[in-house]
C-alpha cells in the first residue's frame, strides 16, 4: 500500500515538475540548441536497413542532446538516406510519406496514416522520450490524385517535445538531385515552440538565394534559422562554416547548421552561430566525422558583443596543415576546380577571372572590376616568404554547375602559393601578420541584396576579430570590413555580395 501510495504521488508530481520546466524556459532569455556533424552509415541496395541505421544512430544523439538539456537538434541534409542513393534507384522506397503540420499526426503512437517509414516512427517516439524538438531531413514522396503519379522532395520535418510533426518544409532551390521536385508554389515554413522562439526553415542551397531564406529574415522577422545542409565546400569565398557564419552576421540571426560529412567529396561543416555575437561553437574537421555541438543561445539576437559575459562559448578550432599535392587547372565558365588537400577535398573558383594586385608590405589602392570599385587600406608587420596575397575584385557571374547562374561581386585579400593569380586557392598556414587591413565597397538598393563578411583563416573556419559597418546615403550603402588587431594565417578577408535581381536560373 505504501509502495502505490509512492507511486502515485510521483505521477502527481510529474505534470507538475514538467509545468514548471516549461515555465522556466519560457521566462528564460536564452535557448540550448545541439546540431550534428553526421557522415551516414550506407547499406548497398537496401534502402530500408540504411534508414534505419541511421536513425538509430539519430536516437543516440537526440539521446545525449537531451541529457545536456539542449531543447532542440537539427540533423544534415540526406543523413537518414545517406548521398550514396543511387541516383538511378527508385525513389518511392527511400522515401516516406509526411503528414502536413495540420494533421497533428505522431507517428510513434498513431498509425491512421500509412506510407510513412519505421525511421520516422522511431525518431519521433525519441522526440517524445526524451521532450526535445527534433529537425531531420529525408526524401518525401507526395502522391497527386489528379494525374495518379507520385513527387518528391527535399523535405525538412520538425518534430516537438511530444513527437508530433508540427513543420514540413520542401527544399526550393534544388542542386542537382535527380528526380527530386520543387514546390508550388515555393515554401515559407516557420514553427513556434514551448520555449518561445520561432523558427524558420531552409536547407543547403536555399541559403544563396533570396527566396525563401531572406523572405523568413526580412519579411518574417524570423530571427532563429534550423539548417540542414550537405554543403560543397571551395574557396576562397564559399567553405561552409565561413558562409554559415557570413549569412548569419549579415541577417543578424541565430543560425543552427547542421553538415553532411563526408569530407573526401567535400561535405563537411556545422555550427551554431548568434548573428551579430558571433560565433558559438563551429567544426570543419575531417575527423572525427560524428559529432554533437551544444550551445546556449540569446532568443533574440543582440547586436552588441556583451553576450560574451554570460554566453558559455564553446569553440573548435583545432588547426590541420593541408597542402596540395597536384597543378590547378581551369575552365572557361568560372566553375569550381578541385585541389585534394589532404583528406579533404576543396574546389575553388576560376580566380583567373578577378582583377587583383599583388601585395607588398603596405598598400592604400582602389581596385575597379568595370563599374565595381573597391578600396584597400593594408599594412603588415611580418612577411613569411613562403604565402603571398592578392586584394581581388570581382564583379559578374558565379556558376554553379548548370543550376544557376549567380550574380555575385567580391572584394577581398586572399592567399595565394606564388606570385601568380592563378596560385590564388592556396590554404597554408602563414606568418604574415596583417597589423592594418580594412575592406569598403558600395552598393547600390542595399535592401535587395545581401553582402556578407567573408574571412576565413588557415583550419578552415572563420575568424572574429573584425568590425563590420555600413553606412547609407540615399541609395547607395558604403560597406566596411576592418580588422580589430594584428591577425596571421588568414586566407580570405573581405566582402562577398549576391546580387538576386541579376541571376539567371536554368
Amino acid at each position: 500500500m505504501f509502495g502505490k501510495f509512492n507511486i502515485f504521488g510521483y505521477l502527481l508530481i510529474l505534470p507538475q515538475l514538467s509545468y514548471q520546466v516549461l515555465l522556466e524556459s519560457q521566462s528564460s532569455d536564452y535557448y540550448t540548441a545541439a546540431v550534428v556533424e553526421y557522415s551516414s552509415i550506407y547499406i548497398k541496395n537496401d534502402a530500408e536497413s540504411t534508414l534505419i541505421k541511421n536513425a538509430e544512430a539519430f536516437v543516440n544523439y537526440i539521446e545525449q542532446a537531451s541529457k545536456q538539456n539542449a531543447d532542440i537538434i537539427v540533423f544534415p541534409e540526406y543523413a537518414l538516406t545517406s548521398i550514396f542513393m543511387p541516383p538511378n534507384a527508385n525513389p518511392f522506397i527511400w522515401s516516406t510519406i509526411v503528414p502536413s503540420s495540420l494533421e497533428g499526426y505522431i507517428p510513434c503512437i498513431e498509425s491512421r496514416i500509412t506510407g510513412i517509414q519505421e525511421a520516422v516512427k522511431r525518431i519521433s517516439c525519441a522526440a517524445r522520450d526524451n521532450r526535445i524538438y527534433v529537425v531531420i531531413n529525408l526524401i518525401e514522396k507526395q502522391f497527386n490524385k489528379k494525374n495518379g503519379t507520385w513527387h518528391y522532395h527535399n523535405t525538412n520535418i520538425v518534430f516537438d517535445r511530444t513527437g508530433k510533426i508540427i513543420a514540413r518544409y520542401r527544399k526550393t532551390n534544388l542542386y542537382l538531385e535527380g528526380n527530386l521536385e520543387s514546390p508550388v508554389p515555393s515554401d515559407l515554413v516557420t514553427f513556434d515552440t514551448d520555449f518561445g522562439v520561432k523558427f524558420g526553415v531552409i536547407i543547403c542551397f536555399d541559403m544563396l538565394f533570396k527566396e525563401p531564406a531572406l523572405n523568413l529574415t526580412r519579411i518574417e522577422g524570423v530571427s532563429n534559422i534550423v539548417y540542414s545542409t550537405a554543403w560543397l565546400s571551395s574557396v576562397p569565398f564559399l567553405i561552409a562554416a565561413q558562409y554559415q557564419y557570413g549569412w548569419a552576421y549579415a541577417e543578424n540571426v541565430n543560425l543552427l547548421a547542421a553538415g553532411y560529412n563526408k569530407p573526401e567529396f567535400s561535405f563537411l561543416g556545422s555550427g551554431i552561430y548568434s548573428g551579430r555575437n558571433g560565433i558559438l561553437n563551429t567544426t570543419m574537421s575531417s575527423n572525427p566525422k560524428n559529432r554533437l555541438l551544444i550551445s546556449r543561445l540569446p532568443k533574440t539576437p543582440r547586436k552588441t558583443k556583451s553576450i560574451s559575459k554570460w554566453l558559455k562559448i564553446e569553440k573548435k578550432m583545432k588547426t590541420m596543415e593541408r597542402k596540395t599535392i597536384h597543378e590547378e587547372t581551369f575552365d572557361l565558365h568560372n566553375k569550381p576546380v578541385t585541389e585534394d588537400i589532404d583528406s579533404i577535398l576543396i574546389s575553388h573558383d576560376n580566380i583567373t577571372w578577378f582583377n587583383s594586385v599583388l601585395l607588398n608590405d603596405s598598400m592604400t589602392r582602389n581596385i575597379c572590376y568595370n563599374d565595381f570599385c573597391c578600396d584597400f587600406v593594408i599594412r603588415t608587420k611580418i612577411v613569411d616568404p613562403s604565402t603571398y596575397y592578392r586584394a581581388v575584385v570581382y564583379k559578374g557571374i558565379r556558376q554553379f554547375d548548370v543550376v544557376v547562374d549567380a550574380n555575385v561581386r567580391h572584394c577581398a585579400v586572399i592567399q595565394c602559393s606564388n606570385e601568380s593569380l592563378a596560385s590564388c586557392y592556396s590554404i597554408n598556414t602563414s606568418e604574415t601578420t596583417f597589423s592594418t587591413l580594412s575592406v569598403t565597397a558600395r552598393f547600390d538598393d542595399y535592401q535587395d541584396i545581401q553582402v556578407l563578411p567573408s574571412s576565413l583563416n588557415s583550419s578552415l573556419l572563420p575568424f572574429e576579430q573584425w568590425s563590420f559597418d555600413e553606412q547609407t546615403f540615399g541609395k547607395q550603402t558604403k560597406v566596411i570590413i576592418t580588422l580589430n588587431k594584428p591577425t596571421r594565417n588568414i586566407l580570405t578577408f573581405g566582402l562577398y555580395a549576391r546580387i538576386f535581381s541579376e541571376d539567371i536560373k536554368h
